[in-house]
């Protein structure tokens, strides 16, 4: 992960150390409060994609919000993610718990936000000519194709494409990362790729664990 402690006037939204998802430590597990903050920033990023995407903030924030409380009920046996879904697990005789249930959309939803920013990324390096990738309504389609959309139905999906025509142009958002400052696109973009690896990292660990658990089938 880029050190961005040595970049003074460069401060970002996903500079902010409570906004990193975690490292993964022994041998895989993934510590589950620094991965509840990291989800919290992603929830809060949301609204910078304006008033359209309300529902999607409301989601993810109501799933974040969901594993928290389980969290809460007794942090020290639940240090790690997989510990926590084990307990839950546990306490519902096996089945979905409103945490594992919660953490499933949520999830996807991550997910969905992963491919979303990873793909910003892309388009941004695809041209030097930045102005003629500044449309991210292709964007948000490709994201939701990769992720969301085998779990939704026919409504979802149509509020989908109407969500994609209505994401703001993409200097719109960063200034927003930029929090408010005019000219940092390119730092903005450097430090959205260097939050990527991590928030890969955390989201495939947990895709694979919910099939390991036999809480999701694996992806076609």
């Amino acid at each position: 992960m880029t050190d961005f402690a040595d970049r003074p006037g460069e401060e970002t939204y996903f500079a902010k150390p409570e906004h990193f998802f975690p490292h993964l430590v022994d041998g895989g597990k993934i510590p589950t409060e620094q991965f509840l903050s990291a989800c919290q920033g992603i929830a809060d990023f949301v609204e910078f994609l304006g008033k359209a995407f309300i529902l999607v903030k409301n989601d993810i924030q109501g799933n974040v919000n969901k594993v928290r409380a389980k969290y809460e009920t007794n942090k020290e046996s639940q240090v790690y993610l997989q510990d926590l879904i084990d307990s839950d697990l546990a306490e519902n005789g096996g089945k979905f718990g409103i945490a594992t249930e919660g953490l499933l959309w949520l999830k996807r939803g991550l997910q969905f936000m992963l491919e979303m920013l990873t793909q910003m990324v892309i388009e941004y390096r695809s041209n030097s000519d930045h102005k003629k990738t500044e449309n991210l309504t292709a964007v948000v389609d490709q994201a939701y194709q990769k992720s969301l959309k085998r779990h939704h139905g026919f409504l979802p999906r149509q509020a989908f494409k109407m969500l994609s025509h209505a994401v703001p142009y993409r200097h719109t958002i960063l200034k927003a990362v930029a929090l408010g400052k005019d000219n940092l696109d390119e730092i903005c973009i450097q430090h959205i790729e260097a939050h990527l690896d991590n928030f890969r990292l955390n989201v495939q660990t947990l895709v694979d664990y919910y099939v390991s658990k036999n809480l999701e089938t694996p992806e076609p």
